[in-house]
């Protein structure tokens, strides 16, 4: 009786070791698991935050700057008189929220103007705009029609 007792008690402990080693790799395995899952979070919660920065920024939207890109057969020197004329025109969006602009209207600015130039009277024909903090107008000019 004392030997199957020991017997018994002997394969319990077998039994109990075999199931902890099983066990312990696993838990291993878990702890590892969480903490790669940490980080993960971490880095996740971090690129979230510059994210939501971000569109905070955007949400603002406010013009900062205004690009002109003319493009015709000008005089250098006319090109520059009526890149300034242009720019004094449009500064008056500099501030403006990108949101609250008509993009209508801001093509309505410039598009079929007419300047005047060292006695020339030149047509300005807005190809496109792109309405952003660094706005940008894509202008064709040329002389205007029956004017010299």
């Amino acid at each position: 009786m004392r030997r199957n007792l020991g017997v018994l008690l002997l394969g319990a402990l077998a039994g109990g070791l075999i199931i902890h080693l099983y066990h312990a790799e696993r838990l291993e395995q878990l702890y590892w698991d969480k903490e790669k899952l940490k980080v993960e979070l971490f880095e996740t919660t971090q690129k979230l935050a510059r994210l939501e920065a971000l569109w905070a920024d955007q949400q603002e939207g406010e013009i900062r700057s205004i690009d002109l890109t003319i493009t015709g057969e000008l005089d250098h020197f006319v090109q520059l008189e009526l890149q300034r004329l242009i720019s004094e025109i449009t500064s008056g969006l500099i501030g403006a929220t990108t949101r609250d602009l008509e993009p209508d209207l801001v093509v309505a600015l410039l598009h079929r103007r007419q300047f005047t130039v060292e006695e020339k009277d030149y047509l300005v024909t807005v190809n496109w705009v792109v309405i952003a903090p660094e706005t940008l107008f894509n202008l064709s000019v040329s002389p205007a029609p029956g004017g010299e």
